[in-house]
């Protein structure tokens, strides 16, 4: 039975008055009366968590912490609230995230008129390019968007309108002449250059490679400008009760960004950096790459890891640049490995010699296995002292059953991003009609997976997926959107349960970082990093659990996001 808070506080500052000298210090934070899930190997519940500078010194139950309370102890009665480890999203683009509020931001926009309409108003603030972001492609179905629609925008400039699932791009046709496209353009190695129907002419839709090529010219970005968007990103996190990250869209700006906020005190999230290696997609490339691999350790800081790298392996399903075993039945085709078979093998054997964690982009199931082979490779070739790297595989929309029991065997997490992981218009216009349904029913095999003895860690994908990490674990448990209730079929062989999306979130991620020595759980000598819920996600319908609201996060022993009283 809970203590009326007055009561407890009364009693409990009573015997701390009167504690034996062998009892340590008063603590700086407690927590009492709580429903907290420690997530230590016993998946032990406690009342109460006692915190002393950056440390978890006492969980227990209330009796337990009580002799840590001081007369300036800070005391939150959490009346029976959830306390969960901080969250790791282990798959995030946050500087992308960032710039939704400085780029023009179509994700609102729900029709090519209320595209067009939004462009044509932010044209105001973006006089020479206009880079927008969040264009639904699920509104032009298989044949993708057409820049035809940017002609009714009243603007001489240039004109880049980022896809939903960042793989595709639309462009106007002076920026089609800036880069060189035209009908006379083979679409680069990975990549795709749209062409109106019939011709050769490109109708503005880049894909791939190709979106990467036209990315390159735009303007650099401001570092002020990076600073000041990120450092209001880490808020943003910080309300979700993300306090541990993996970029995996990092570079060298990056680097600068982090750094900067940490030295100001602003960085409140444990940062890993995956740097984009000098194949598709790359930032940096040849001596400019070994340059930044050279000095990332200059840039790191208790709070930032650069020992990471990430390989896009192949595209996306809606693209039909996804590499699968099994053709697309709308083009026959397998999609697009990045890398021929050799080199990514020397690339990946490079990197691992070098100690450096590796994160791959892989969508289809051809590209899980050349992943998974390519890992594999290295393991038995490369230096042995680095046999205890954690990797990792992203997104896995499909996955071949032999593959599964690969991912512990090659020390490999498996990431999803279960934000994508049910039916819903976007399943039925894009992805229905390449895959069929049979494989479509296989999306996202997190339980498979996980059953296989994977390790199974959760990433939102953002700014491309949802960034509240309690939508994708609703996802994981329910495999229907948690956005509103439809008649979709959910991908009920693959409904996992909430203890494994939690520690997906949680312990999973730390393991990822090499960091669940001193993260990922509520224990004693763990580093403070907690959210409180205003509920028990074990009480609630399932359905209902992206519904609970964080209440505080603490980080590094520090709230840094309170929720405002209504």
């Amino acid at each position: 039975m809970r203590l009326p808070t007055a009561i407890l506080l009364a009693a409990l500052l009573a015997i701390s008055a009167c504690k034996p000298a062998d009892v340590p210090p008063p603590a700086d934070l407690v927590l009492i009366n709580g429903g907290i899930y420690t997530v230590d190997s016993a998946r032990t519940w406690a009342q109460a968590a006692a915190i002393s500078g950056n440390k978890i010194i006492a969980v227990g139950s209330n009796t337990e912490v009580q002799t840590l309370i001081g007369p300036n102890t800070r005391v939150i009665d959490l009346t029976g609230r959830m306390a969960l480890p901080g969250i790791h999203d282990s798959h995030i683009h946050p500087l992308e995230g960032g710039y939704e509020k400085v780029w023009c931001n179509l994700y609102d926009s729900e029709s090519v008129a209320a595209v067009t309409a939004k462009l044509s108003e932010c044209t105001a603030t973006h006089p020479q390019w206009l880079n927008a972001v969040g264009l639904d492609l699920g509104l032009f179905g298989l044949t993708g968007p057409d820049n035809s629609i940017l002609e009714d925008v009243d603007f001489d400039g240039y004109i880049f309108v980022d896809g939903s699932d960042g793989h595709a791009a639309l462009v106007n046709d002076k920026v089609l002449k800036l880069v060189g496209f035209d009908e006379n353009t083979p679409d680069p190695p990975g990549g795709v250059i749209e062409r109106r129907t019939g011709t050769r002419v490109p109708n503005g839709t880049v894909r791939e490679t190709a979106r990467d090529i036209v990315d390159k010219r735009r303007p650099p970005r401001d570092l002020t400008t990076s600073i000041d968007a990120m450092r209001d990103t880490v808020r943003q996190l910080n309300s979700f009760g993300i306090t541990s990250i993996v970029d995996l869209w990092a570079s060298e700006h990056e680097y600068e960004v982090y750094r900067a906020l940490d030295e100001s005190g602003d960085l409140t999230l444990r940062v890993q950096n995956g740097l984009i290696d000098d194949g598709v997609f790359a930032k940096h490339s040849g001596e400019d790459l070994v340059r930044v691999l050279d000095t990332r350790h200059d840039f790191e800081t208790a709070l930032i890891d650069n020992d990471a790298i990430k390989i896009m392996v192949d595209g996306v399903f809606e693209g039909e640049t996804g590499a699968v075993l099994h053709p697309y039945l709308t083009n026959g085709k397998l999609g697009e490995l990045n890398h021929e078979r050799d080199v990514l093998f020397e690339r990946v054997l490079r990197y691992y010699d070098m100690g450096l964690q590796l994160h791959f982009h892989t969508m289809g199931d051809a590209a899980v296995r050349r992943a998974l082979d390519a890992l594999e490779h290295a393991r038995k070739n490369g230096d042995p002292d680095h046999l205890d790297r954690r990797h990792s595989l992203s997104h896995l929309g499909l996955i071949a059953n032999e593959d599964m029991q690969r991912f512990p065997e090659n020390n490999a997490a498996a990431s999803f991003t279960l934000v994508w992981g049910f039916v819903d218009e976007w399943t039925l216009r894009l992805e229905i009609p390449v895959l069929g349904e049979g494989r479509v029913r296989q999306l996202y095999p997190i339980r498979s997976v996980a059953e296989a003895g994977a390790i199974v860690v959760g990433g939102s994908d953002w700014n491309y997926g949802d960034l509240d990490p309690l939508l994708s674990i609703e996802v994981g448990v329910t495999r229907a959107s948690p956005y509103e209730i439809t008649d979709y079929e959910v991908f009920a062989d693959e409904v996992t349960d909430l203890r494994t999306m939690i520690d997906a979130y949680t312990i999973n991620g730390a393991w990822l970082t090499h960091n669940d020595n001193r993260l990922g759980s509520i224990e004693s000598g763990k580093l403070a990093d907690i959210v409180v819920y205003d509920r028990n996600l074990f009480e609630v319908p399932p359905a209902e659990i992206s519904d609970a609201v964080v209440e505080f996060t603490v980080f590094d022993g520090k709230i840094v996001y309170e929720r405002q009283s209504d």
